[in-house]
């Protein structure tokens, strides 16, 4: 099967036509051949010169993830480079014409999409505004570089297999499961910085599999507190043995980590500003209180949060210090 990128005029018309092609990526025919035909410009896409095997994804929703990965993965790992692995061009393309099908079951733009976290302002666009940012999410790179590679449909297959793939385990799709098995483990490595960091992604995984007691408060800030080890380690410069040493160490820590519990006293510093509460939090009879009287809080239960988690007062976002 020959490799076939779009053309970067032709994307480039694509993507500023988004609004009014939103009928169309609601339709369950493929229609950009008579797109580009309507915009004279037929000729829409070039042969790389390369081949993959030929293969079909399965048509379904998340449950076909990892398969699809591991699908796309063994097509294309021979013939992509992350230069080219990295180029909207292919992705675009493939979402848009040769996996079209898939795309149209897995990806609907008319139901909301839970997987991406919109933009803050998106809570004041209108249903129409939404959805145009569900196609520029999915259908291309809508996201923040660092995001768009495990947002956009088919690009998020071949990368998370490609940072999870581990050439010299017995099964080298392991972690590729593992990673699709687990909802909250995916989207908080996602988020981070060390995303695209295969070295490091594949050693939190190995931690984090070792660790099925753990709680989805706990992965979590075992995947923040790695995220900010970055301040003081170069964690793109870590090899194979440092980054399963730093992940065995945070691991430590997050089992090490003072919860809240009954009983609890705790100080809360507000996100952005980083000013402490006017008083410091308790918990009494499983309430948030402080002073001696109940917080609106989300969630309204903290116990089991660790330092570094995060709640809301009153519409606030405020972090978790100092537990007692």
């Amino acid at each position: 099967m020959k490799l076939y990128f779009m053309k970067q005029k032709s994307l480039d018309s694509l993507q500023k036509d988004i609004s009014d092609n939103l009928y169309n990526y609601q339709s369950k025919k493929p229609w950009v051949d008579q797109y580009f035909i309507d915009k004279e410009s037929p000729h829409y896409f070039f042969d790389t010169g390369k081949e993959v095997n030929d293969y079909q994804l399965i048509i379904g929703g998340s449950e076909t993830d990892f398969q699809n990965a591991k699908i796309i993965h063994e097509a294309y790992k021979d013939v992509l480079n992350p230069v080219l692995a990295s180029d909207l061009r292919l992705w675009a393309y493939l979402a848009h014409v040769q996996h079209w099908d898939y795309m149209y079951n897995r990806w609907k733009i008319d139901v909301s999409d839970e997987e991406v976290d919109e933009e803050k302002e998106d809570g004041k666009k209108s249903p129409k505004g939404k959805t145009a940012n569900r196609i520029k999410s999915r259908y291309f790179f809508g996201n923040s570089r660092g995001k768009a590679y495990v947002r956009q449909g088919i690009a998020r297959l071949y990368w998370s297999a490609y940072l999870t793939y581990d050439k010299n385990n017995e099964n080298p799709y392991e972690y590729t499961e593992f990673f699709f098995s687990k909802q909250d483990i995916f989207l908080n490595i996602t988020e981070r910085s060390y995303a695209r960091n295969k070295v490091l992604v594949l050693a939190a995984l190995k931690e984090l599999k070792k660790h099925p007691e753990l709680s989805r408060n706990d992965i979590r800030y075992f995947l923040v507190r790695l995220n900010q080890s970055g301040a003081i380690t170069v964690l793109d410069f870590l090899d194979e043995k440092q980054a399963r040493e730093l992940c065995a160490s945070i691991m430590s820590e997050v089992q090490q980590a003072p919860k809240i519990m009954e009983g609890s006293s705790f100080k809360a510093y507000h996100i952005i500003t980083g000013k402490a509460y006017v008083s410091p939090i308790k918990i009494i009879n499983g309430k948030v209180t402080s002073l001696g009287k109940p917080l609106k809080t989300k969630p309204q239960s903290l116990i089991g949060k660790k330092e570094g988690d995060n709640f809301v007062i009153s519409g606030q976002k405020y972090i978790i210090k100092e537990i007692l």
